[in-house]
């Protein structure tokens, strides 16, 4: 067989601790993915590579009129800095930054609970001087409105910005009611640091076809406040398991399981692996990407970033075997699309929480809502479709993508940021 939940779940609560991007957490953690793999005879690798991690010296936002009253924030970085006096102006709320909420924003600090990656520039343009953005649920527990995730803005290079800063909803929702005649935000920050950051790689050669590849990925760093167990130590595991599995039963092709460091701030592991082996991608067929498996409670998808007939055979695969899950086309916001911009055919498996479930990108990501049943079911289901895939006698997915895909990517390759290619 190969695959064990047992084994699965103790490497689980050995990588269930923060292990944020770029920090000696996360390299504790490749250094144990690594081990795992050197345990049963597979050799694998640890890739650096650089990563932005701007560091907020000082920050504050309060309303300044009709009378003071701060509120707990934290800075965005890559955002820059405001004078030491601040940046001050009315609030307009701008809601998920549709044209029809920018008409009045001139000079003005926005609010914004909505929105994609192209809406901070729409902001900019429309002549917004600062943002606000927002953390959490209205329904956290008190301990938890002084927990507000730090994050950067997703800019490319060369693109320019407005100072902003993260508020919890809770804070927003207040604020709004207190229709505040002016806010001030106080933002210092040195954007210009990095720190490094890795992938780890792994490699079972093919037996029948060593040349033609097949990528497995997953990311493995958490965010602040969060053991990340479900997010993503359970997709780390379930490639893991199915690297188990690949060893006991040889694959005809070559296979590569890569866990992607710093995922969380903007997919960078997996953008860096596909700059890095560019021509390596040449001979890559396909991509098999894992993003949260293993919820008691949940359902199963697969987002597929290539060509129709691998979503409806997913489809098909689960019907015949009795594993219910729902499969689309589309690109998907995981390492999935790293490989996709770069050519390579990709798809995203995932068991995801219904509404009130369980929960990433907070304390509440912890091993309690997982179930190791739940777990190997898909382990065993995409053991069954990556091995039809990777021993097909004609290899079955085709590298040119569809269409409407194409227009998607190519949406995604405007407001992903990364190196500019000389």
């Amino acid at each position: 067989m190969g695959y064990c939940k047992k084994r699965a779940f103790e490497v689980l609560k050995k990588i269930s601790f923060e292990r944020i991007a770029g920090t000696k957490e996360e390299y504790r953690c490749a250094e144990i993915l690594k081990e795992e793999c050197e345990k049963v005879g597979i050799e694998a690798v640890i890739e650096e590579f650089e990563i932005d991690t701007p560091e907020i010296q000082e920050v504050e936002f309060m309303m300044t009129k009709p009378y003071e009253l701060k509120f707990t924030c934290v800075g965005i970085g890559k955002t820059g800095s405001t004078p030491d006096e601040g940046i001050s102006g009315p609030l307009c709320y701008v809601e998920n930054g549709l044209d029809a909420n920018l008409l009045d924003v001139k000079g003005k600090i926005v609010l914004l609970t909505g929105g994609g990656k192209d809406t901070m520039a729409k902001i900019k343009k429309a002549g917004a001087i600062g943002y606000v953005s927002v953390h959490g649920s209205l329904f956290d527990a008190p301990e938890m409105i002084e927990e507000i995730r730090t994050r950067n803005a997703w800019l490319k290079p060369g693109e320019e910005t407005i100072p902003g800063v993260v508020i919890h909803i809770t804070d927003a929702q207040k604020l709004l009611r207190m229709n505040p005649e002016e806010v001030n935000i106080v933002l210092k920050q040195d954007g210009d640091k990095k720190a490094t950051s890795h992938n780890v790689i792994a490699t079972i050669p093919g037996t029948d076809k060593p040349e033609e590849i097949i990528t497995f990925t997953a990311h493995y760093d958490s965010v602040i406040y969060s053991s990340g167990a479900w997010d993503n130590g359970t997709g780390s595991l379930t490639i893991m398991e199915l690297m188990h599995y690949f060893n006991a039963n040889k694959p005809k092709r070559t296979l590569k399981f890569i866990w992607c460091g710093s995922e969380e701030i903007g997919l960078v592991g997996s953008r860096s692996y596909c700059e890095k082996h560019e021509e390596e991608l040449k001979n890559t067929l396909f991509n098999i990407n894992v993003d949260m498996t293993g919820t008691l409670l949940g359902f199963e998808i697969a987002v597929c970033s290539c060509e129709e007939a691998v979503a409806k055979y997913i489809d098909i695969l689960g019907k015949i075997e009795g594993f219910p899950i729902k499969t689309s086309v589309d690109m998907y916001s995981s390492d999935s699309s790293s490989f996709a911009v770069a050519g390579v055919p990709a798809v995203t498996f995932a068991r995801l929480a219904p509404r009130g479930g369980a929960e990433i990108h907070s304390r509440r990501d912890i091993l309690d809502h997982l179930d190791p049943e739940k777990f190997i079911k898909t382990v065993e289901f995409m053991a069954k479709f990556s091995e039809n895939v990777i021993n097909a006698k004609v290899f079955p997915v085709s590298k040119e993508m569809p269409k409407d895909l194409e227009a998607k990517i190519e949406q995604f390759k405007k407001r992903a940021p990364g190196k500019k290619k000389e």
